[in-house]
């Protein structure tokens, strides 16, 4: 009972797997695209072998066919190598992007195709019925024609199939046309054989395809997790974490081609008191609010972040003092206009003070810098709240904080 099992879950994978035809439309452009590449990577070993293997085969065949005709097959053959040689090399330099994979597909399963289709030729022109050693040598090429292709196609399943047709018909032509016994025994062998390699070329597709899936889902999830650290998970701006990387990045670029770098500190005015009446829900909605509101009014190379609690800061590159302060002022008056409606009827009227510090020519250190910042942003708190005020320039001889 335990074999007859195992036999049924054999038959139902194979199964399975050769009667999967929605496999290719469920996986995702990127993974498609990847397998692409892996069959051309296998493919291009030909540019070592085929030609030798075809000028081998062409001097076999002049045992049976005169010597012009295996000449001109040669001849024919190693164009079409040098043809499909170089769509795999332009495939390779061209990178193309998912989008492009029909498109890449078509062309290769054309050019290998015409490669497939001139080597099955051989059944056409060069067999010869009643001659047993000509069967045995014309069945032998189109068995290792198949196992090379099981072996090197299977990345691409489309491309297997396709790839697999014409030597399979080669294979199975001659002894079926013969008649008697042996050719029938033959083909009989021959289609069990083009169905093993089949089902090897499967598997091995089925388990690279999962490898694939396996790491796109590894670096999607990988990428999630960046995301998760980077960004603040009520707000969606950056974090603390990221804003001081990212800021110590601007600051030494900032120095090294000596431009400004104008740093904003804001704090909402009076957030202690939504918190305390409303309670934190409503808090988290006027947040979000005005996280959303400062990202809309900032320019795409600014960096806006969280820094904790009801602070952010955004990060100004190439922005002098002069109009840091009217960016300032820009975000403080888009702030100033926003009418949060919470639930029960509750309006809430959000208002920030914020201090700009700018680094004239990036000198100093992050932590000065928003040291510079906060202490104007404490500033325009004690002068009324709601308000703009622009922290003194940096001092040369001031004591640098790491």
């Amino acid at each position: 009972m335990a074999y007859l099992h195992r036999c049924r879950i054999a038959v139902a994978y194979f199964g399975e797997r050769l009667g999967r035809g929605n496999m290719p439309a469920s996986l995702g452009p990127d993974v498609r695209l990847h397998q692409l590449k892996l069959y051309v990577d296998n493919h291009l070993h030909d540019r070592y072998w085929a030609a030798p293997l075809t000028l081998v085969v062409a001097a076999l065949l002049t045992l049976w066919v005169p010597m012009w005709q295996a000449a001109l097959w040669a001849g024919l053959e190693l164009v079409v190598i040098a043809f499909y040689i170089w769509v795999y090399l332009c495939f390779q330099r061209a990178q193309p992007a998912a989008e492009e994979l029909g498109l890449w597909v078509r062309r290769i399963a054309l050019a290998h195709g015409a490669h497939m289709v001139l080597w099955s030729s051989i059944v056409v022109w060069a067999c010869r019925p009643g001659d047993a050693s000509n069967l045995m040598f014309v069945m032998l090429v189109h068995v290792g024609l198949i196992s090379l292709t099981a072996v090197m196609s299977n990345p691409y399943r489309d491309l297997l199939f396709s790839d697999l047709l014409a030597p399979s018909v080669a294979l199975l032509a001659p002894p079926l046309l013969g008649g008697g016994a042996l050719s029938w025994g033959l083909a009989a062998l021959g289609g069990l054989y083009v169905s093993l390699m089949l089902g090897v070329g499967l598997k091995i597709h089925a388990g690279s395809t999962e490898t694939l899936v396996l790491r796109e889902q590894n670096q999607a999830l990988i990428a999630a997790l960046e995301h998760q650290v980077r960004s603040d998970g009520l707000t969606g701006v950056s974090t603390r974490g990221h804003f001081l990387e990212v800021g110590r990045a601007e600051l030494e670029r900032a120095a090294r081609y000596r431009y400004p770098l104008a740093l904003l500190m804001l704090d909402i005015d009076h957030f202690k008191q939504v918190n305390d009446l409303h309670g934190h829900l409503a808090g988290d909605e006027v947040l979000k609010r005005v996280a959303s509101a400062c990202h809309g009014m900032v320019r795409a190379n600014d960096h806006l972040a969280r820094l904790g609690g009801e602070e952010f800061a955004v990060l100004m590159p190439q922005v002098p003092p002069e109009q840091a302060t009217v960016m300032a002022e820009r975000l403080r008056a888009g702030v100033a206009q926003l009418r949060c409606e919470l639930a029960e009827g509750v309006v809430v009227l959000p208002r920030v003070s914020i201090g700009v510090a700018v680094a004239e020519n990036g000198e100093g250190t992050l932590s000065a810098l928003m040291r510079r910042g906060d202490g104007a942003m404490y500033a325009a708190k004690a002068q009324g709240r709601n308000r703009v005020v622009l922290a003194p320039a940096w001092a040369a001889g001031s004591q640098k904080i790491a």
